[in-house]
């Protein structure tokens, strides 16, 4: 269902015939969970869709009707500021749910949009909601889900806007690139690493730019490859 003021009609979408055409990650996750305690009901409007960079998957209090899985790339949640600057305020990455929100007042919080190339998997939330109250299991899961936002969101307080400019970016690179065992990650624009950090576009371009002079990182196609020996010291005040 495509809502007013959303760009869901963009992006290559399909429904799925079931469990089976989940994505490995979905199905060895939290949705697949759901969906093996969801007894075929509902399952046709679980979709597949790959979106584009800069494409908007919701916008803040737009209302919603489904979960979003991120089975490949990542996606930004912003705010807008009181003066009208629109605030990067998290980063998800491959595995993390957007959209859980909706199980609390049929709302989204903020504006999600794909960093780059991003496949997603959506499951409508009278599914997931049949399947919490129905089994114990998916409501603990969720409940896993739900502490995952919490912490994700102390480390963008704890982490990110705190430090000089060289430690943040550090924290943040290695937030992002330790989770893939080839220790890559998605490149994000300046401006976004900038508002996310609460740093001026130029900071970070310097900083970036020092950072592949002394090796710790390198960008090619939109991938940034980290040297996370490197980083982990300078995260933790090691080396100037």
């Amino acid at each position: 269902m495509n809502m007013p003021g959303s760009d869901r009609s963009l992006g290559g979408v399909h429904a799925l015939g079931g469990l089976g055409n989940l994505c490995p990650l979905c199905q060895g996750g939290f949705l697949g969970l759901v969906l093996r305690r969801a007894n075929g009901e509902g399952l046709g409007g679980v979709r597949q869709a790959t979106r584009q960079a800069g494409e908007v998957i919701y916008r803040r209090h737009e209302p919603g009707e489904a979960v979003y899985s991120i089975c490949k790339g990542a996606v930004k949640l912003e705010r807008v500021l009181p003066d009208g600057r629109s605030r990067v305020v998290r980063v998800l990455q491959a595995g993390a749910l957007l959209g859980l929100e909706l199980l609390a007042d049929r709302v989204h919080h903020h504006t999600a949009v794909c960093v780059g190339r991003t496949q997603l998997c959506e499951v409508p939330v009278a599914v997931l909601e049949r399947s919490a109250l129905a089994e114990p299991g998916v409501h603990a899961a969720l409940m896993q889900q739900w502490q995952g936002l919490c912490d994700e969101c102390d480390v963008v307080i704890s982490e990110f806007l705190t430090g000089p400019a060289r430690v943040r970016l550090a924290r943040l690179v290695l937030h992002l690139a330790r989770i893939h065992p080839t220790h890559t990650c998605q490149t994000m624009s300046r401006d976004d690493m900038a508002s996310l950090l609460d740093l001026t576009p130029e900071t970070v371009s310097r900083t970036m730019a020092t950072f592949k002079r002394e090796g710790l990182v390198a960008e090619h196609a939109g991938v940034l490859a980290c040297q996370l020996a490197g980083l982990e010291a300078i995260s933790i005040g090691r080396l100037p």
